[in-house]
């Protein structure tokens, strides 16, 4: 079978594929093996997850689930994907604050690469986590806690370059209820003169757009109250929708307004169905949400030279946080996401949204598909010198390291 990623673009070139089944044989790979790269489901659209040497999938260790309901708090495996986590949560009567579209994401790749969700008042995340279990390059664990290790906030994103993430305490809070509703036909001029006011409007909140000519968009709205008739003029689906027009909506979750436990609800595609496109490319970058207009306007005035590449677009919002390499670092945030056709075009079709969101200082999501580099990102995060320093002084040898992850820090 293919060694490659979810998405099919990239073939991985592994010497090895290692899947260790115990703390020890992971300590025993790590601290024998001159470079190891760790990886999460793969979904990612670039070479970060890439290595010519040893890559070591986490899904064969133990898996540790377990619940404080003192400290209000759970340890969960790095390799766990976030539907098992959300499934067991919610046997227990526990949830925690987001989730992302798609369930099937590990919650260590996930928070390795800063993959957020949404809500304007929801953090990322990687912001649930308490406290972090790390494996450095001799084979040592290490525990990090949030609020008492400063480099706790160089870890979480670290791009797997900081150690490797055994388990996770993740803050956790009681269960509750989530309603979705699609509106449709809103007229895209709407959302660019009501951006934040339409995406701080409910619990979480998506723009859905494939810029036709008809120049309208889909709003996806999830809420723990009942949903307005209509919204900013946008009328309720009567139809189910999937994100990406068209395409059969099975696999969607749950919609017009039916309550449902929050795992069922804030993905937007089902456990266990084919999420999104499956063979795609994505993009995505983060600018100031003080700056969510312009940018939008900006984006908007070109979407006509590549939509036909374009499967759907969405625009989120996310909470500022303080991880040195999140792209929500010290700035509320909106974030433009393409889904895009597995197309050798895609790249340069990037850089024409990489350049006019230039003066917005925007901040790709390094899992995806984007151009800039170490002068661009060093520009548009405070702490990266910081991070690349702390990278160098804990693994000196560079043993988590590989290609895209030199290049990216100028390492």
């Amino acid at each position: 079978m293919t060694n490659h990623n979810w998405a099919t673009n990239i073939d991985f070139h592994d010497a090895k594929t290692l899947h260790p089944q115990s703390i020890e044989e992971l300590a025993s790979i790590v601290s024998s093996s001159p470079n190891v790269r760790v990886r999460g489901t793969a979904h990612c659209f670039n070479t970060i997850a890439d290595t010519n040497h040893t890559a070591v999938v986490l899904d064969a260790m133990p898996k540790q689930l377990t619940i404080n309901v003192v400290s209000k708090t759970a340890t969960v495996s790095a390799g766990l994907i976030y539907s098992e986590i959300s499934e067991f949560l919610e046997g227990q009567g526990w949830a925690i604050h987001n989730l992302a579209s798609l369930p099937h994401i590990t919650i260590g790749g996930a928070t390795a690469t800063g993959t957020h969700g949404s809500g304007i008042k929801n953090g990322a995340l990687h912001t649930s986590i308490r406290s972090v279990e790390l494996m450095r390059p001799d084979g040592t664990l290490h525990k990090l806690t949030r609020g008492v290790d400063e480099e706790f906030y160089a870890v979480i994103v670290g791009l797997g370059l900081t150690g490797i993430a055994v388990s996770f305490e993740l803050d956790i809070e009681p269960t509750f209820q989530i309603m979705q509703t699609i509106y449709g036909e809103l007229p895209l001029k709407v959302f660019g003169e009501n951006i934040i006011e339409i995406l701080s409007g409910a619990y979480s909140v998506s723009f859905f757009s494939t810029w036709d000519d008809d120049q309208v968009c889909e709003i996806w709205y999830k809420s723990k109250t009942t949903p307005p008739a209509t919204y900013f003029g946008a009328s309720a689906r009567t139809e189910k929708a999937h994100p990406i027009f068209g395409e059969d909506a099975t696999a969607a979750t749950e919609q017009f307004g039916q309550p449902g436990p929050w795992h069922l609800r804030l993905p937007h595609f089902k456990i266990g169905q084919t999420p999104s496109a499956g063979k795609e490319l994505q993009s995505e970058f983060f600018v100031d949400s003080k700056n969510a207009a312009a940018a939008f306007a900006a984006f908007h005035a070109i979407s006509k030279d590549f939509r036909h590449k374009v499967l759907v677009t969405e625009i989120r919002s996310v909470a500022a946080d303080d991880y040195w390499m999140s792209p929500a670092y010290g700035r509320e945030s909106v974030a433009f996401h393409c889904t895009w056709m597995l197309d050798d075009e895609v790249p340069h079709l990037v850089s024409l949204i990489e350049a006019v969101l230039q003066p917005f200082s925007f901040r790709p999501h390094v899992g995806k598909v984007f151009n800039v580099g170490s002068d661009h990102l060093r520009k548009v995060l405070p702490k990266f010198d910081e991070f690349r320093e702390y990278v160098m002084k804990t693994d000196p040898g560079g043993k988590f390291q590989n290609d895209f992850t030199r290049a990216l820090l100028d390492l």
